[in-house]
This record gives structure tokens, C-alpha cells and sequence, in this order.
């Protein structure tokens, strides 16, 4: 098979090249044609496109974690009115605690705190929230409410907030049972 019947097989329907001589016919005394090369035009140089300054979203201000002098840290996010603070106080004296051994945080207008350091540092051995979800403190925890986890060494709690607790008996009855499975069984 010559080079250009193969050519021809290959590509029938497209033209990759031109002959001077346009006949297809093939004469066995004719040489064969001369291929001219058709080389595309270059193309236009882009116009270079134009820079768009980077959008960062806002750095929010994250709080540093406050000094924690004790191996048990309640967690709270709301307003702490004196009837929640002495529900708080009968909680705890339920488990042989008091509000002076405790570390206290209400992240209630704050800023965001990672409290990832602070898990990894193992500075606490009880970690008790109260209406604070896991995800806004930056902990990647899945656990339900009232069932006690350890994890990295930690007792970890995620309870309703103090307010709903204590305006239902249900609710009560469930975080008492929790405690006393982190606190009062050894």
C-alpha cells in the first residue's frame, strides 16, 4: 500500500495536507505528488489577564484560653442567672464538689476559643458542657447528650443547658445518673 493510499484509507472524509496536482485518481507512471505542509497561523498572544486581589474571609478575633485551676471545666452559654448558679452549687454538691473547685467558663458573647490545645494537653480530667455544642469550641467529638465519653484520658459530658435542666425532671433525673457514673463509680 503506498503512503498515500493509506493516507486516503486513514483519513477519507478529512484533509490534512494539499497536492498540487488535486486529482485522487492514481496513475502508476506519475510520481508520487508533493505534499504541501499547511501550518497554522500563531495564535494571538492573550492579553494577560488581569489580577484579582485575594478576598480573605475576616479574622475573627479568637480568645486565649484562660488560666484553668482545676481538673474539672463546666461550660456554659447563656446568661447565668442566681437561681441557675445555685442549681449549679446543688449539682455539684451532689458529687462532692463546690463552685470554688471547679473552673467555670461562660462563653456566652465571646469570641471563639479552640479547646483543642487544651484536650491535648490533658489540663483537665472532667469536661462538662451545659448547652455548648462540641463544634463551637472546635472539638470534633460525636457523643450523645447525658452519655458520659472518655476520651485522651478525659471524661467528657455534653448536658442541655442549666436553665432547661432545671425546669424539667426528666432532665434532672438523666444528669444526675451521668454524674454519678464520672464522679461516685470507681
Amino acid at each position: 500500500m503506498s503512503v498515500r493510499a493509506f493516507y486516503q484509507t486513514l483519513y477519507q472524509t478529512d484533509q490534512l495536507f494539499q497536492f498540487r496536482n488535486e486529482s485522487w485518481a492514481i496513475d502508476a507512471t506519475e510520481p508520487e505528488p508533493t505534499v504541501l505542509v499547511v501550518m497554522p497561523e500563531p495564535l494571538p498572544k492573550a492579553a494577560p489577564r488581569p489580577t484579582v486581589p485575594s478576598v480573605r474571609p475576616p479574622v475573627l478575633p479568637h480568645r486565649s484560653m484562660p488560666q484553668l485551676n482545676h481538673k474539672v471545666l463546666l461550660l456554659a452559654d447563656e446568661e447565668l442567672d442566681p437561681s441557675n448558679v445555685l442549681f449549679l452549687e446543688k449539682i455539684l454538691k451532689a458529687v462532692n464538689l463546690n463552685v470554688d473547685g471547679v473552673d467555670l467558663l461562660n462563653l456566652h458573647g465571646s469570641g471563639d476559643i479552640d479547646f483543642a490545645e487544651l484536650v491535648h494537653g490533658k489540663h483537665i480530667h472532667h469536661f462538662i458542657t451545659f448547652g455548648v455544642p462540641f463544634s463551637r469550641i472546635h472539638l470534633d467529638i460525636l457523643m450523645d447528650r447525658y452519655q458520659p465519653v472518655r476520651f485522651f484520658g478525659i471524661n467528657f459530658l455534653m448536658a442541655d443547658s442549666l436553665p432547661t435542666i432545671e425546669a424539667d425532671q426528666t432532665l434532672k433525673k438523666r444528669l444526675w445518673s451521668a454524674l454519678q457514673q464520672i464522679f461516685l463509680q470507681r
